[in-house]
């Protein structure tokens, strides 16, 4: 792959491009539908090519080719140099890529590989767990398994003197749960994955794919809607992590910052929050469905404190967003596939936990709502405006908890919402997800504490 690349950087600076990168991705994936112990769909897949850009004063050009050979490479990288060349000429924001180069390899790792791993013993593992999720209550109806992994090799250099190999494995459970009973039928999921090899899943949250949906749905067919109001509300994890990853994360997004489409524009450096709220993306975490140690523009990964202290930190920076506006990049750029250019995303973002122990603030909190997971929901990070329906939940009268409910939405601005936080818990969960921009989609993670938001207004009926 050296040669090849060395050839595209060659070519491309040659015709003119001033700064020119390639991407050589290889990548086997697995996707399986378990309903009922029945394999319902069954989709291996293969992909192989690589992405090239090419910069000149401002302007960028990609494109990408599935032919890897040092013919078609030559062909793609000098196409795309003329392109960036061509349109340098219209480009009124002019600036240089200035960042630091690396050298690495990253061996993927695990107990079970994935790439190693026979897809009949996918389909068992999936089977598996709908047949105990099945067997938990008789008032389980469905059971449903979506499985997914990827295994990837991909190497990234560029004209500055970068050279990265990195492969990774990533796998990701989603269980599906219906549980019906003679006045309603309810649904429920979770999502659960890592960076590693079936493996590497630890028997407790394997034990979780089967038991957390099941209890879920089982759960809300005695609950009740939540009549909409004022609220003290207590947010579990999951939801949490949405709202921060949704509401806050995408805003600290570099291009939403250069395409002045962020609420935190020019709002660097100054309170966003209570001193007690940090909030952070860091792909250098073990394990998780999102690390990596190096971003798809070959930059290594950091752990980037979005918020310190309530007071606003750091945003997201590829090499692009980090040019433009003169700070350093931190390696946030990722690519759905070669296919795709390299944009700024999050990836394990969190919020860090506190001191209150959940028990506690229960009893503290006296009457209000406790909203559980997330069903669905919308942002928009321009004005910072977000609505979630969460799935379930919990009243909480006189400091304990009491009826299940369902149907609560919480809505409002993410700046206005920050500052009610008034007590973050001790403890921490993070579930995994998928997040589309631009029309690419990524694998994230995202968590955090229970967290207790004072005196917010509460949809339901």
């Amino acid at each position: 792959m050296e040669d090849v690349a060395d050839l595209a950087i060659e070519t491309g600076l040659n015709a003119g491009a001033s700064f020119v990168d390639i991407r050589i991705e290889y990548t086997r994936k697995t996707n399986l539908d378990v309903v009922n112990e029945v394999t319902r769909n069954t989709i291996l897949a293969t992909e192989k090519g690589a992405g090239i850009r090419a910069f000149v004063n401002g302007s960028w050009a990609f494109g990408y080719t599935s032919d890897v050979t040092k013919q078609g490479i030559r062909k793609a990288s000098e196409s795309i140099a003329k392109m960036a060349v061509t349109a340098s000429k219209w480009v009124e924001e002019q600036f240089e890529i200035e960042a630091p180069s690396f050298q690495d390899r990253i061996e993927y790792k695990a107990k079970t590989p994935i790439d190693e791993t026979p897809v009949e013993y996918k389909i068992e593992q999936a089977k598996q767990l709908s047949k105990d999720m099945s067997e938990t209550d008789v008032r389980v109806k469905s059971s449903r398994i979506i499985y997914r992994d990827v295994y990837t090799e991909l190497y990234v250099a560029n004209s500055l003197g970068t050279m990265v190999k990195e492969e990774t494995g990533r796998i990701v459970f989603i269980p599906m749960c219906t549980a019906k009973d003679e006045k309603s039928t309810q649904q429920s999921h979770i999502a659960l994955g890592l960076t590693g090899g079936l493996g590497d899943m630890p028997d407790d949250l394997m034990l979780m794919l089967v038991e957390e949906p099941a209890r879920i749905a089982l759960s809300l067919l005695s609950s009740k809607a939540v009549k909409g109001g004022v609220y003290d509300v207590i947010v579990d994890p999951p939801l949490n992590g949405a709202m921060i990853h949704e509401a806050f994360g995408h805003a600290c997004e570099g291009d939403s910052l250069t395409g002045g489409s962020s609420v935190l524009q020019d709002r660097m450096g100054t309170c966003v929050g209570p001193e007690h709220i940090n909030l952070i993306d860091d792909p250098t975490l073990k394990g998780h469905v999102a690390s990596f140690s190096y971003d798809w523009e070959g930059t290594r990964a950091t752990r980037k404190q979005l918020v310190k202290n309530g007071v606003l930190n750091e945003f997201m920076h590829s090499l692009d967003t980090a040019s433009r506006l003169e700070m350093e990049t931190n390696g946030a750029a990722r690519a759905m596939t070669f296919m795709y250019p390299p944009i700024p995303r999050m990836s394990n973002t969190f919020m860090e936990p506190g001191d209150w122990n959940l028990d506690e603030l229960i009893e503290d909190t006296k009457e209000g709502i406790i909203m559980c997971n997330v069903d669905y929901g919308y942002t928009d990070s321009t004005k910072g405006s977000f609505m979630f329906k969460s799935v379930n939940g919990q009243l909480i009268e006189n400091g304990e908890r009491t009826d299940v409910v369902r149907d609560a939405s919480i809505a409002g601005q993410i700046l206005d919402i920050l500052p009610k936080i008034d007590a973050i818990c001790n403890d921490f969960f993070y579930d995994a997800g998928s997040c589309g921009t631009q029309g690419q989609m990524a694998w994230v993670m995202s968590g955090g504490p229970h967290i207790r938001l004072r005196q917010v207004p509460v949809g339901g009926v």
